[in-house]
């Protein structure tokens, strides 16, 4: 049974949490005073423990089958990978019995899967650990793993401050089962996890051997390549390392896509495991400062999938209250049916926004929000929020803005993930900010090209949104567009922060005018609905003003299917493409993969001047 990777402790006494220890995980089936002891791999270890001949000793029973993780504590009783490292793969008697008496490891007991004719799998894990306690008998290498119900957040404290990997959640009801689960979670304080080795990068500068190893993981029966780790190596373990890959050496790259750049790779057969610790994943799924720690033989390559975090909310309670930036979020109504026709509860709005929060966020912050909130599902009533109520917690930012029609309005923003959480537990499907940031709400940070259907098919917005980029590149501007997900395509155009609204409004009418000139049978631009043409592309110019607000990048829309405003590559931008393809269910699998399309928008500030130029002269 393997645990769900998860951002935080779960709260309650139900809760049952250890320590992680960072070592090599493994069944010991006790029978007759002897012990056989089983990697995840499947295969046969206890000859590189001899000290671990010892554990039916410790046990008041004939035959057993235990669960737990063999590991090598450092001088202050940590576990260490890069500890048990070097006894992993070691086969040489000599050499086994040196490191037995100089590096001895410890078998931390955590589980009892069967006992003396008993198969305990379909026990609760609460009444299987009281059963150990009383058939183990601790010694220096065969010690009870500890758990301590409810008290996630203190062991998670003690582990940060200890310098441990991090701790491990289980249910005190589960059951043993031979699958990851999400009754046991762990929670890391550190990223690490196992990737196999698919090549090696040339030394540089004084380094021998080889620069770094280049990593993957399998994903849908394909080797993905996640980054290269360069750190980690003393020369011995260079040496070694190398003489190992240069028999596995191999013409063919073995990644469905190869690495970029990939010069100077050379490829290798993807046979062995690399351990790698690492401060987190980036959005396009790459590995940010890893570290080796170490080769594993006990893991099969084949089986090397990345770890994913279990949902924010579990599947059963109607209401939680959880520890969301140091600040303690009620979520209710969870069950609540957002999506009826899709099976869709609010608990999966929330899980969603809170996987996609690290994409999100740089597009919300320091936008003033204007919230449509749906308390009921998308098939409720729904109602308009600008004004925030005094109810709301102090630590959500808001603002007071000035008003051209109305009094001042107290604007909400969401700053971090909590705020987004927040307003999502308020029936927030969608959010929808400002396309100016406050500081310098009179000047937006894109051009907006709205490109809505009048009773056409979706492919006419096709083709509308590829005369808007041939434009684009005729002026030599980059454009960004994404489904808005309803039934209509967004372009943004990015912007320098110091044009009026009125001067981003007339380019963006320039641009109608155009293409509406190429092409008038495409287009119609009335804003009264009633003078519009049919069987055309609404060309929306007007939506260019301050105060107006647009359904942000990554945000789901009230619509059934539960579609995503989804960023695009523009090659994917051609006919049978439809908003509908990009929904709640597999665009977290395509953000993950592509990561932020849309960082152009934040990141490439453009200037104006030369474009209006470069733009009349199209005109005849």
């Amino acid at each position: 049974m393997t645990a769900t990777i998860a951002d935080r402790p779960p709260k309650g006494d139900e809760w049952l949490f250890e320590v992680k220890w960072d070592g090599v995980r493994a069944l010991a089936f006790v029978e007759n005073e002897e012990v056989r002891l089983l990697s995840r791999s499947g295969h046969r270890c206890e000859r590189q423990y001899p000290e671990l001949a010892v554990i039916p000793h410790h046990l008041a029973a004939t035959t057993a089958i235990l669960d737990g993780e063999i590991a090598v504590l450092d001088a202050k009783g940590v576990s260490r990978f890069h500890l048990i490292q070097p006894r992993i793969a070691n086969s040489d008697p000599n050499s086994v019995a040196h490191l037995s008496r100089s590096t001895p490891v410890v078998y931390f007991v955590f589980d009892l899967v069967y006992l003396d004719g008993y198969d305990l799998r379909d026990v609760p894990l609460s009444e299987r650990r009281e059963l150990l306690d009383r058939v183990l008998t601790a010694g220096a290498g065969v010690r009870f793993s500890e758990a301590f119900p409810g008290a996630g957040e203190t062991l998670l404290e003690a582990a940060r401050e200890n310098g441990l990997e991090g701790i491990v959640a289980k249910h005190a009801r589960s059951r043993y089962e031979s699958r990851r689960s999400r009754d046991w979670l762990k929670i890391k304080i550190t990223g690490q996890q196992e990737f196999v080795i698919g090549g090696f990068t040339a030394p540089q500068g004084d380094r021998d051997h080889f620069g770094a190893l280049v990593l993957g993981v399998h994903d849908e029966g394909s080797l993905r390549w996640v980054g290269n780790v360069g750190t980690g190596f003393d020369q011995k373990l260079l040496a070694g390392l190398h003489a190992r890959l240069e028999k596995l050496i191999t013409p063919n790259c073995p990644f469905a896509e190869r690495p970029k750049p990939d010069r100077g790779i050379t490829w290798v057969k993807p046979q062995l495991v690399a351990q790698v610790k690492f401060s987190n994943w980036t959005p396009e799924g790459r590995l940010r400062a890893p570290v080796f720690l170490g080769l594993r033989n006990d893991v099969a390559a084949e089986a090397v999938e990345r770890e994913e975090r279990g949902d924010l909310l579990g599947a059963v309670a109607r209401e939680a209250t959880l520890t969301i930036d140091g600040r303690a979020l009620k979520f209710t109504n969870l069950n609540k049916p957002y999506y009826p026709a899709d099976g869709l509860a609010k608990r999966d709005v929330i899980n969603y926004y809170d996987a996609v929060a690290g994409l999100i966020l740089p597009h919300l912050e320091d936008r003033p929000l204007s919230l449509k909130r749906y308390p009921d599902g998308i098939q409720g009533e729904y109602f308009f929020q600008k004004h925030t109520p005094e109810a709301y917690p102090a630590w959500l930012r808001t603002e007071l803005i000035e008003s051209e029609h109305a009094a001042a309005i107290n604007y909400v923003f969401a700053q971090d993930r909590s705020s987004l959480l927040y307003l999502a537990n308020l029936g927030c499907i969608d959010q929808n900010p400002w396309m100016s940031r406050a500081g310098l709400l009179d000047h937006p940070d894109w051009v907006l090209i709205d490109l809505d259907p009048q009773e056409c098919e979706y492919d006419l917005i096709v083709e509308a949104a590829l005369m808007v980029k041939q434009v684009l590149d005729e002026i030599g501007l980059a454009g960004y567009p994404k489904t808005t997900g309803g039934d209509g395509m967004h372009i943004y155009i990015p912007l320098e922060p110091v044009y009026s609204y009125e001067e981003s409004r007339t380019f963006a009418e320039l641009i109608a005018r155009l293409v509406t000139q190429r092409r008038p049978q495409l287009f119609t631009t009335p804003r009264s609905v009633s003078r519009r043409q049919k069987n055309r592309v609404y060309f929306d110019y007007l939506q260019n003003a301050k105060s107006k607000t647009i359904a942000a990048p990554y945000v789901l829309r009230a619509y059934a299917g539960a579609p995503v405003a989804t960023p695009l590559e523009w090659s994917e931008v051609r006919p049978g493409l439809h908003p509908g393809q990009f929904t709640i269910r597999n665009t977290r699998e395509r953000f993950r993969e592509k990561g932020d399309l849309f960082g152009g928008v934040l990141e490439r500030k453009q200037s104006l001047i030369d474009a209006v130029g470069r733009l009349e002269k199209l005109f005849r």
